[in-house]
């Protein structure tokens, strides 16, 4: 789609009055727009009802974003706009006075997410005029930082999330220092500054996250205009405020959206140089000369992303058999047949198979990230598949496949877990188990030998991102598809009339981790189901009939005489929709907003699972709140 289609398509969008109603319609029409096109089509946005969107598509996230700095960060409104939009976030962005970031960072945050725009003339307006040395700069930086680090942590208490970015030291200051061997000091003092910025988002502040724009300036061509920069305080060059819009909008879809599961790899051309129905194994290109090289790199970045949590998977047009024996014994290869969780060979158009991979899986189709040298295979996925994220290659340029690639940052996350690393072993595991239950003819028998271990436990901190992680990414089992970040998370838990009851399920395959989590209020004698979510990994057991029996039974034994609960229903969660009256819930007059209400009495508990065996480590509850409390809205649960 050109330029001009795409701005053509989203004005009609805007003239039609269907900007709210059609939002997810803007992250298709700027799937593939590059970051000045976005900021073109953010400029087009202006004036929407975010409310209003959000009310037509309450799964997704509506953000307030609040911009500041050192310099003027207005230019940077439209450009955020439209990058949060291609995300399918509402973003409202708001940008704050030239170089206000103190008095911005003074008072707990109000958005959700700050963005705060750092610069050179952060440090150099604190070093003596006119005249500097690098002991000065080295002073200033060293209160800067200072500032910032407390800032940051009175900033975040509120709850909101606040990225800092780091400041790049042009040449305009480096070669004002004559002295070669005070210049190279110098650098080594902005470098120390660099570090102790960065070390903030490491963890230091909760709640805080650094950008680093020096690779992102290496990336993006000339990062500074000095006429901007002098006239309207604008520290940083078009081509660099885009890019920094497009990062921070994956960031933000880190913090707040759902990070794609699993990537979907073309093998001819993709992974590997060379046609295999025509040349055979030997024949393809993956370890010397320019083209191996270059896959051999693409190769090494699907190896690090696995070994991180992404579910890789194959879909190919090729002889299964062919590429089975490529997987397992070609000795260029970095990525085997095991590292790999399914792999699709056959002669089918991919549109139509790409799906099977998250079949095989049990994971929706919006998970993946799908690779292909083939032009008019992702433009079919595109147009008939747009839930999938598509990535073009060009097999006649493979040393640019491992950046486009990393481009889009579809696998980015708040953080990674150690149940994130061993997902992939998990889901070979699931094979196993499929091949186990082929040797019975009752599912009965099969659930009975497959030996399930239910265990509900009482989380700690350490559990915190893997319980907002199963918030944001789980669509299906999903009864009110309320988001919680970290922050919310451990809000929940520290307050006494809220029970956070996960779950872990191992069986005699191994353990498949915390597939779920229960927010659970209570207010006097009634107990309200907050949310309950689940991996669908685990479906078709009878584990949420025998969790849900244990969180009524744990509320009956604690003094409750009735258990609430909400569900929302979604495009993707109707498999949930009659979950709660199932088990002995009675539907009651909807509370609005598209949420239905259920009451169970707690007289009767559905019947134990008898081929599960549960294990509770729930905790008594803490003092009963003597009036009914306010339930958590959808901004702050």
């Amino acid at each position: 789609m050109s330029a001009d289609t795409t701005l053509d398509a989203v004005r009609k969008l805007r003239d039609s009055g269907r900007l709210a109603e059609d939002w997810p319609e803007l992250a298709r029409l700027l799937a593939t727009a590059d970051p000045a096109l976005t900021a073109r089509a953010g400029a087009l946005l202006t004036g929407v009802d975010h409310a209003e969107a959000h009310r037509a598509h309450p799964g997704l996230p509506l953000l307030d974003v609040a911009l500041t700095g050192s310099g003027t960060v207005s230019p940077l409104v439209t450009r955020l706009t439209g990058e949060l939009a291609r995300q399918q976030i509402i973003g409202r962005v708001t940008a704050g006075d030239p170089g206000g970031y103190a008095l911005a960072l003074a008072e707990p945050a109000t958005a959700d997410v700050t963005l705060c725009v750092l610069d050179a003339s952060a440090v150099f307006d604190r070093v003596p005029h006119p005249v500097w040395t690098a002991d000065d700069v080295a002073a200033a930086c060293d209160g800067l930082l200072a500032q910032l680090d407390a800032a940051a942590r009175s900033y975040t208490a509120g709850g909101g999330a606040l990225v800092l970015t780091t400041a790049p030291l042009w040449p305009l200051w480096t070669d004002q220092i004559l002295d070669l061997r005070e210049r190279a000091r110098l650098g080594a003092v902005w470098h120390r500054f660099t570090a102790g910025l960065l070390e903030l988002g490491t963890g230091a502040v909760e709640g805080l996250y650094v950008i680093d724009l020096d690779p992102v300036a290496a990336a993006t061509g000339p990062a500074r205009d000095p006429r901007l920069e002098i006239y309207a305080h604008i520290a940083y060059s078009d081509a660099l405020l885009d890019a920094l819009a497009r990062r921070f909008a994956h960031l933000v879809r880190a913090l707040h959206g759902r990070p794609r599961k699993s990537l979907v790899l073309d093998l001819d051309g993709t992974l590997w140089g060379g046609t295999l129905a025509e040349s055979g194994g030997s024949g393809l290109d993956m370890a010397e000369g320019f083209r191996g090289e270059s896959h051999r790199r693409f190769q090494r970045v699907a190896a690090q992303l696995g070994s991180q949590g992404v579910l890789l998977a194959v879909c190919s047009k090729n002889d299964p058999a062919e590429v089975d024996e490529v997987l397992r014994d070609h000795p260029d290869l970095l990525v085997r047949r095991d590292d790999f969780v399914t792999v699709v060979a056959d002669w089918a158009p991919k549109v139509d198979t790409v799906g099977q991979v998250a079949e095989r899986i049990g994971i929706g189709t919006d998970s993946l990230v799908f690779v292909d040298d083939s032009a008019t295979e992702t433009g079919l996925v595109r147009l008939k598949r747009p839930e999938i994220a598509v990535i073009d290659v060009d097999a006649r340029e493979p040393a640019t496949h491992a950046d486009r690639l990393l481009a889009e940052g579809w696998f980015d996350s708040a953080a990674i877990t150690d149940e994130d690393r061993a997902r992939a072993g998990r889901y070979r595991t699931e094979g196993r188990r499929a091949e186990f239950r082929a040797g019975f003819s009752s599912l009965t028998d099969y659930l009975k030998e497959l030996d399930t271990t239910l265990t509900l436990f009482a989380p700690g901190p350490g559990d915190v991102h893997r319980l907002a992680q199963l918030t944001q990414r789980t669509n299906q089992f999903n009864l009110t598809t309320v988001r919680m970040d970290e922050a919310a998370v451990r809000a929940a838990l520290a307050d006494p009339a809220v029970l956070v009851s996960p779950v872990r399920v191992a069986d005699r395959f191994g353990e498949h981790g915390v597939i779920g989590t229960a927010f659970l209020r209570r207010t006097g004698n009634r107990v309200e189901i907050d949310n309950l979510v689940m991996s669908c990994r685990v479906l078709g057991r009878g584990i949420e009939s025998a969790w849900l029996r244990e969180l009524l039974r744990w509320a009956a034994a604690h003094g409750a005489t009735e258990v609430t609960a909400d569900y929302r229903p979604t495009p993707r969660n109707g498999r949930v929709a009659a979950l709660y009256a199932d088990h002995g819930f009675t539907e009651l007059p909807d509370r609005g907003e598209g949420f239905h209400r259920y009451r169970h009495d707690l007289t009767t508990l559905p019947p134990a699972v008898e081929h599960l065996t549960v294990v509770s480590e729930l905790p008594a509850p803490g003092p009963v709140p003597p009036t009914a409390a306010t339930a958590p809205t959808e901004e702050t649960r």
